[in-house]
């Protein structure tokens, strides 16, 4: 404490900052009223804020000054060591002299009069209390008075950081954490130091833990009012920062597809390959009624795959040159669409005229190769030409027939759709996974390399019998041949039949089909 005398007084001055272990012949020092205009004021650790001086101006003129400044003297003038908004107090008051305790001039003591000071101020921001807490070390190791790391701190007598922490009435770990702050780069906390953001200790720990790209970027948002958020900023500065882990194959494909999702939304596009798909499924001698129906006075044409659909997944699931394979291909959509991309094709379709129609289409429009186009008019169940393969398709594409949906060769007992009974027709459709398991590449998760079978199956409404989901169906019969079930992928279903259909399903209480699911499924080693 310090016990005031009358101006131009002398007093015993006991040292508030006994804890610091001090040399006894500097504590006892005088008080005496000091000329303002002989204090001169050197480089201050900490920045004067206008505002106090403002404030305690107002309070010494109300009720004085309730504790002298510091200073030491040196030569013919004295130095500030604390209470330089005391000091600025005074010259805006215009007081000639101020109450100040003379210290004998010595460089470190005055340095830690000053950190410790400023120590027990309320005012300090994390980053200023850092910087005062990593000063006040220093200087005391230097002083002989700080256990360092390797040191008997017990058997020597020095203070530890458990002390010092104490005696900021603080535990710690929270001592430590202030400490911490220390480690922001100096252009962070030069950038920092005077914001609003300096006040959050934790957030000035959490970024002193980043490494210095990091922490630059934070403040550079922070410091130009790009978001007022410090966890926005942090979050910002993470993506602005990330490494491109992106592979030139993937940076690729990601500006050619739309965003992966789990309901994919195709839309027909009015390009080369929609022309090139229309010649074979527009194809009068090849098309097949499926159903016959008149809404109003018009014929509702039946559905017809959209090449968008069959192009996106040949390109998320397959590269140029890899092998395509469709059993059941049709009007050959997922084909044509996978040439057009640059893949090689194998196809079977029970239709002769299908098979000459798709390869000539394929030779004629698209890139591939005669040679790399195989396509047969066999069953696509038996795969009878590659009974003795392995391992030779990078991509199984498919649009299945769905469960008496339609009949396309009513004298082919190969045919599914003249399948009556579903369990004979899953036992067709098991067959199938068996063998297009055995001709598939194999997947490998660790190694990102995925060789998909992928199937496009709806449901088949059956009146009082219910529905058959033939997505269900196939996910009990690829974990029964031990395909790994990857995805579920959803795409809407663009049916005009559909409106058609509505007063049926309607009176019936059910909803009109809108979409159809893509398995996709795994073979793994």
């Amino acid at each position: 404490m310090v016990h005031l005398m009358p101006k131009q007084g002398c007093v015993i001055f006991s040292h508030p900052y006994n804890w610091i272990n001090v040399p006894n012949s500097l504590k006892h020092m005088q008080l005496v009223d000091i000329p303002v205009g002989d204090i001169k004021v050197l480089n201050r650790l900490r920045k004067r804020d206008d505002i106090k001086v403002q404030e305690l101006a107002t309070s010494i003129k109300d009720i004085d000054l309730l504790h002298p400044i510091a200073v030491a003297k040196k030569d013919d003038h004295y130095v500030l060591l604390s209470g330089e908004h005391r000091l600025s107090a005074y010259k805006l008051l215009e007081r000639p002299t101020i109450p100040s305790v003379v210290r004998p001039n010595d460089k470190l003591i005055n340095t830690l009069v000053e950190v410790s000071e400023n120590l027990c101020s309320k005012r300090l921001n994390a980053i200023e209390e850092s910087k005062f807490i990593v000063k006040r070390e220093q200087i005391l190791i230097q002083l002989g008075r700080k256990a360092v790391v390797g040191s008997n701190q017990y058997t020597e007598d020095k203070i530890t950081n458990t002390e010092l922490a104490n005696q900021l009435g603080i535990t710690r770990r929270v001592y430590q954490y202030k400490k911490q702050v220390a480690n922001l780069h100096p252009k962070v906390q030069a950038m920092l130091g005077e914001t609003k953001y300096a006040n959050n200790m934790m957030d000035m720990v959490k970024l002193s833990k980043c490494d210095e790209g990091i922490q630059l970027e934070v403040a550079k948002i922070l410091s130009t009012g790009e978001t007022t958020s410090f966890n926005r900023a942090y979050i910002i500065a993470k993506l602005n920062l990330l490494p491109d882990a992106w592979s030139e194959e993937n940076k690729k494909l990601r500006e050619e597809i739309m965003m992966p999702r789990s309901i994919m939304k195709f839309e027909r596009k009015r390009d080369k390959l929609n022309d090139i798909c229309m010649t074979v499924s527009h194809n009068e001698e090849l098309r097949r009624t499926k159903k016959k129906a008149l809404f109003g006075t018009n014929i509702v044409s039946n559905y017809t795959m959209l090449p968008e659909h069959s192009r996106w997944f040949v390109k998320y699931f397959s590269n140029e040159g890899d092998v395509v394979a469709d059993s059941f291909f049709g009007k050959g959509t997922n084909l044509i669409a996978s040439a057009y991309e640059g893949r090689k094709i194998i196809g079977w379709d029970l239709s002769k005229n299908n098979v000459d129609a798709v390869r000539k289409t394929c030779i004629d429009h698209t890139r591939i190769k005669s040679e790399d186009c195989k396509l047969y008019d066999t069953c696509g169940i038996e795969m009878e030409e590659y009974k003795d393969a392995h391992d030779i398709i990078d991509l199984a594409l498919t649009d299945i027939p769905y469960f008496q949906a339609e009949v396309y060769n009513p004298d082919d007992s190969r045919d599914l759709g003249n399948i009556k009974k579903i369990d004979y027709f899953l036992e067709k459709l098991e067959k199938y996974l068996i063998n297009i398991k055995r001709l598939i590449k194999p997947s490998c998760y660790k190694s990102k390399i995925y060789k998909p079978i992928i199937i496009k199956c709806g449901t088949k409404r059956l009146g009082d019998k219910g529905i058959i989901d033939l997505g269900t169906e196939l996910e009990l019969l690829a974990r029964k041949v031990e395909l790994t079930i990857h995805d579920k992928i959803y795409n809407e279903l663009k049916s005009a039949y559909a409106s058609y259909g509505l007063k049926q399903s309607i009176e019936n209480r059910y909803t009109v089909k809108s979409h159809e699911t893509n398995l996709v499924l795994l073979k793994y080693k």
